[in-house]
């Protein structure tokens, strides 16, 4: 039986950097599937792990890419980025508030989550918030999920992880920990009601 649910942020309950394209290439006159390799990488997991600053992120990816583009802008066209909400997912999990201890584990810089934390009151239905600036680890480690099991004092089989990526899905199951691959709020629904975790929902409560 399942006593905790474990969120991935990014891509599942809001937006993360997917979804600055369309912006930046209009901006910088390249090509919208050009943009979102640019930001991945290690040196993301450098900024992601805490070893670099959110500026010295940007302004690398700016003089790699020669692109023309102040610093402040990239941040300002992150930033509004965040406020983009996933569509159901925050009606699901706060559904779930009630009767599971919800925990957050993500992959994410300091300085943004700084910004989300004063832009989202949701936050603080989860119960722990584990970010990989802090474990010093991305989810790719799995160590990172079995420093997080440690904290929670918890079993593997007592907890659920939810994530879009599914390279993390794969490590946090590596573990022990079983999981859904995110893909939209709907399938969620779905997935949970199958394994018995979200009560079945109406047509009209159900995430379009």
């Amino acid at each position: 039986m399942f006593r905790c649910i474990i969120f991935d942020l990014s891509e599942v309950l809001i937006a993360g950097l997917v979804g600055i394209e369309e912006e930046l290439a209009q901006e910088l006159s390249v090509s919208e599937d050009k943009i979102l390799p640019c930001f991945a990488g290690s040196l993301r997991d450098e900024l992601f792990v805490g070893s670099i600053s959110e500026d010295t992120y940007l302004k690398q990816i700016i003089t790699r890419k020669r692109w023309e583009i102040d610093i402040a802008r990239l941040k300002t066209v992150i930033r509004n980025n965040f406020h983009n909400e996933v569509e159901g997912s925050l009606h699901i999990l706060m559904d779930l508030a009630s009767r599971y201890e919800l925990v957050l584990l993500s992959d994410h810089a300091r300085e943004w989550v700084s910004y989300i934390q004063s832009t989202y009151p949701f936050l603080r239905v989860f119960e722990q918030t584990f970010f990989s600036y802090n474990l010093k680890r991305t989810k790719k480690d799995p160590e990172a999920f079995s420093r997080v099991l440690d904290a929670l004092s918890l079993s593997p089989h007592h907890c659920l992880f939810i994530d879009d990526n599914t390279q993390n899905v794969h490590v946090a199951e590596w573990v022990g920990i079983p999981s859904i691959h995110f893909v939209n709020a709907e399938q969620l629904a779905t997935d949970l009601e199958s394994r018995k975790v979200l009560y079945s929902m109406s047509c009209q409560e159900r995430p379009k």
